[in-house]
């Protein structure tokens, strides 16, 4: 099972994600899940970029949770993440 993505957290390229929901939290951060803005690490769609592509049977907020593996909208995928929370 991949790990939970936290505030804090980054992508593959270093873009690391903000937000989250504050309700919940993963090792004292705040979990992470769709549409939480990511900081910008490049030009065009890497300037902006948002998480995307979480698990679909687990949700914080009404929102699914980004893991592991979750590709952002730039298309990188998420790195990293909780040592000891995971979801499937």
């Amino acid at each position: 099972m991949p790990a939970v993505q936290r505030v804090g957290d980054a992508n593959g390229a270093g873009g690391v994600a903000k937000g989250g929901v504050a309700s919940v939290r993963v090792n004292g951060q705040p979990i992470i899940v769709n549409g939480n803005s990511v900081t910008g690490h490049g030009k065009g769609p890497h300037s902006s970029p948002v998480t995307a592509g979480g698990n679909g049977t687990v949700k914080a907020g009404g929102t699914p949770v980004v893991t592991t593996g979750c590709a952002d909208s730039c298309g990188h995928a998420r790195a990293g993440g909780s040592g000891d929370v995971r979801v499937g």
